[in-house]
């Protein structure tokens, strides 16, 4: 088929010329820009032999229905191979409220699973090596204090050291407050106090654990491009430095070295490439120049990369396999330290047991059969990748600009900013498909009358609300409730004081004080923010 294109561009909007030569790398100092693996500024990779010396983790996000249900679930991906858990909580987690809540029916366990006390953690966990497999604990940054105070919870009844327990929790402020919209969350000033909160404490109880994890992936399923989904990363990350950096409390090589990042991969495979080898670099810059931190770990941007849902179709959805490998050798080339690869149907449900099995095997191949691992930074050195590394990188350092010039990422949220970033992106992404600028092969091109195979359809457990309902009625029955009104009084001084929060909410969760109690001390202190989507 011949191309008949008047131009040649990068998903981002970047002009791509037709071949690259010398010429256009003739800026690029080997030693300040690219590095060797390992060294600063760490392009190449944040370790010297990267998947020689270790494979990067498999990690599904993934859970549903009851804890029981999703213990199953992960001790099934555990046997298959996964080497990591990420567990995804069902909505009215998301929006710290418990299972019991009048709100909360119709949501309990539906698309993730249900927690609302320390409980249910043990349940989750049950059987499985928290001591050697790390656990990604997903949600927005008020619900997160509590549920990581319950892992940890679970850990130390296990006997387990908190030093030595390795795991993460995603506590972005952007994610939550710029890509959702809820009438149970707090204002952006709140979740940035309470996410630096847990950072210290962790820095110094759990220095194993990374206590948050910028998460770009969620900004980038507003179809926002590369640029822009590096700028608001790197921008949030920012400022919570420029938090802990005004509080004092640690120092900031302590509060630096626990992050990690989480971020999106589309289909333009070089341009994605380019964004993590990019961003890697920038964030060495940051911290090792903007900051003045001298230990090398913080330099190093540790990240875990998910292949984007908002690009698998429900049309042909068996197509998205191979979207999706798409996808993850695009992560492996850019160097990720942990990996997502989704499933095929989720544009239609919940993975199934065959999505699930594929999402594995999926890595599993590309880890043992394609030979990728063998070089590090195998694209290193392409004068056409080196060139949109340098592009992306400085468009990004453009965007975080404006938003450091409108106040930091806080003030963004505050004014509607970043929603009219989405609005816009969104809108945009349905007018070129719409048009048939962008091509999607299945939905605007070659399109088939008829889908020409079916589907299988993954099934929630519609009982789970009323075993949820029933254990949590046990629990606030037989557990000590003055313990627990004592524990959730300390957090309110804690809370309307200046200390960290994070030891009260820990006493809160060991007395069965559910997700919901606690996060009600939030609400009731910051109240609840009204998201500015007009804008």
């Amino acid at each position: 088929m011949e191309v008949n294109r008047q131009d040649f561009a990068s998903a981002s909007g970047i002009s791509i010329k037709q071949v690259y030569t010398p010429e256009d790398t003739a800026h690029i100092d080997y030693s300040r820009d690219m590095g060797l693996p390992g060294e600063p500024p760490y392009t190449r990779g944040i370790y010297p032999e990267m998947y020689r010396r270790r494979l990067w983790t498999i990690r599904r996000y993934s859970g549903f229905g009851t804890p029981e249900e999703t213990n199953h679930l992960f001790k099934r991906e555990y046997e298959l191979g996964q080497t990591g858990l990420s567990v995804a909580f069902d909505v009215p987690v998301w929006n710290g409220i418990d299972s019991d809540h009048p709100m909360a029916f119709a949501d309990v366990g539906a698309c993730g699973v249900a927690v609302s006390t320390v409980h249910d953690m043990r349940v989750i966990f049950e059987g499985l090596p928290i001591d050697e497999v790390g656990t990604s604990i997903t949600c927005p940054t008020p619900s997160n204090l509590p549920l990581t105070a319950m892992y940890f919870a679970v850990a130390e009844e296990r006997g387990i050291d908190l030093k030595r327990l390795s795991g993460t929790t995603l506590s972005d402020i952007t994610t939550a407050l710029g890509c959702a919209s809820s009438i149970y969350w707090t204002p952006p000033r709140s979740q940035m106090r309470l996410a630096v909160d847990l950072v210290e404490w962790c820095s110094q109880v759990a220095p194993k654990w990374h206590p948050v994890a910028i998460d770009s992936y969620n900004y980038r399923e507003q179809d926002v491009s590369a640029v822009q989904e590096m700028g608001l990363l790197l921008a949030t990350a920012i400022g919570y430095i420029e938090e802990e950096k005004r509080r004092g409390r640690v120092s900031l090589g302590d509060f630096i070295r626990t992050f990690s990042f989480d971020m999106g991969c589309h289909n333009d495979f070089f341009e994605e490439i380019a964004k993590f080898r990019a961003t890697r670099r920038m964030w060495c810059k940051i911290a090792r120049e903007r900051y003045g931190t001298t230990d090398p770990r913080c330099w190093q941007f540790r990240f875990h990369a998910q292949t984007s849902g908002c690009t698998h179709t429900t049309q042909e959805p068996y197509n998205n396999l191979i979207r999706i490998a798409y996808q993850s050798l695009a992560c492996a080339l850019g160097g990720a330290q942990s990996m997502h690869a989704n499933s095929f149907e989720e544009g239609l449900c919940l993975p199934t047991d065959l999505g699930m099995l594929l999402s594995v095997r999926t890595e599993q191949i590309m880890q043992h059969e394609t030979s990728v691992v063998n070089s590090v930074d195998p694209l290193g050195g392409s004068y056409y990748v080196e060139w949109l590394t340098s592009e992306v990188e400085r468009q990004a350092w453009d965007y975080i600009q404006k938003i450091e010039d409108m106040g930091g990422i806080v003030a963004a949220l505050e004014s509607g900013w970043v929603h009219n970033e989405f609005r816009k992106a969104i809108l945009e992404h349905e007018k070129k498909v719409a048009s048939g600028e962008r091509a999607i092969v299945g939905v605007n091109k070659f399109r088939l009358d008829e889908e020409p195979y079916k589907v299988p359809v993954f099934r929630a457990n519609p009982g789970a609300i009323d075993v949820q309902i029933e254990k949590l009625r046990k629990v606030k029955k037989e557990r000590d409730s003055a313990a627990v009104g004592r524990a959730l009084q300390k957090l309110r001084e804690s809370t309307t004081g200046d200390e960290n929060v994070m030891p009260a909410v820990m006493e809160a969760v060991k007395a069965q004080a559910t997700l919901g109690e606690v996060y009600d001390v939030w609400r009731d202190f910051y109240g609840i923010w009204h998201h500015p989507i007009s804008a």
